[in-house]
């Protein structure tokens, strides 16, 4: 496939907005920002911008190495998870293969697969979380890889620990199957799948994570991955020289150590959630049960306009929520969960704009 046709295919990222002044409810940011031990570390080793950082980023690897109980030539880190993806499908994607995702996930798999001239095909997603059946249906001799969000992003929800290990017994060696966890701190539930086992169990297994949610790093942009030896040495040949910078590398080891912000950070979106879903429940608005930082839920049948309409009003007093057609959701938003007076505001906006609105949540 040649070059141009390539680009013709690619769609740009957009971002959730970001206007000074504003509340942001649109980027699943965490909302009581960097751990203090992070901002501490930053000052740490901003004397030393001038310096290359290390490149084989030793010590971050080490520490998540540890955490996670393997051996760290079985772990990767990227500039943020977006890089890790984009290394994948230069890995294994060439024009002629294809790669199976869902119809309604993050977009940047379908992206990092059209680089490199690959085909992406789309899975159904009924219940807001991938269907596995749908997804082996749509995998052939010429798939390369899989991609799975789970929590997904933008529904929040999650594969079950028994689905996946059904369905990782039968998915060909040559298939890559990536799990993007980038939520996964924020899961609760009893079912969700201990992928680093699972990893030592299936050479073909690639599961992702990132500072960039619980931990509050976004701007640094670190992720990771974690898999066996020789996909992880194989994914290396790809990865840029000194790809995560001095600052990022400090900031990222010492949020990794802060257990008690993690805490807090669950502490307040448990609690926020919570008051979240019962708003939308006495509003008469549906939406997904979620284990994610964030709740996708449906305004067509909330006022005129539906979701476009409601994203709209709620600018103009200044809040941005996500609008998700371009997941190929219209009909929803995905509204990420604030510090308490954030989301005081948003009920009192989407009081003023629902036709019967609840007093208050």
């Amino acid at each position: 496939m040649k070059t141009r046709a390539i680009l013709q295919r690619l769609k740009p990222y957009v971002p959730g907005r970001r206007i000074p002044g504003w509340i942001k409810l649109s980027s699943n940011e965490n909302p009581l920002g960097p751990s203090p031990r992070a901002l501490d570390a930053v000052a740490s080793v901003a004397t030393d911008v001038h310096r290359y950082p290390d490149g084989s980023v030793h010590d971050l690897r080490q520490e998540l190495a540890q955490r996670w109980k393997v051996s760290d030539d079985m772990v990767i880190v990227g500039n943020g998870s977006d890089e890790i993806l984009v290394m994948i499908a230069g890995a294994v994607v060439e024009p002629g293969v294809n790669v199976v995702t869902g119809e309604h996930t993050f977009s940047q798999y379908a992206f990092a697969s059209r680089i490199f001239g690959g085909e992406v095909r789309t899975a159904r997603m009924p219940h807001g979380a991938f269907d596995l059946e749908s997804v082996s249906a749509q995998m052939d001799d010429r798939t390369r890889i899989v991609f799975l969000c789970s929590p997904n992003n933008p529904t929040g929800g999650t594969i079950g620990a028994r689905a996946l290990r059904g369905f990782l017994e039968n998915v060909p060696a040559h298939v890559l199957v990536v799990i993007d966890e980038a939520y996964g701190e924020y899961v609760e539930t009893d079912d969700y799948p201990d992928t680093v086992a699972l990893v030592g169990r299936h050479e073909n297994l690639v599961r992702l994570r990132t500072f960039s949610k619980i931990y509050g790093l976004a701007a640094l942009r670190v992720g990771y991955g974690i898999a066996q030896p020789n996909v992880i040495e194989a994914l290396g040949k790809l990865r840029q020289p000194f790809n995560v910078g001095t600052i990022s590398q400090a900031a990222a080891l010492a949020a990794l150590a802060d257990e008690e912000f993690v805490r807090q950070s669950l502490a307040n979106n448990r609690r926020e959630k919570a008051r979240l879903y019962r708003y939308l429940t006495d509003a008469g608005i549906d939406s997904y049960p979620t284990q994610a930082n964030f709740v996708c839920a449906r305004f067509d049948g909330a006022l005129d306009g539906g979701a476009v309409r409601a994203a709209e009003s709620l600018q103009e007093r200044r809040i941005a929520v996500r609008p998700l057609g371009s997941f190929g959701m219209p009909e929803y938003l995905r509204i990420s969960i604030g510090l308490p007076h954030e989301m005081d505001a948003l009920y009192e906006a989407l009081d003023a704009i629902l036709p019967r609105a609840p007093a208050g949540a």
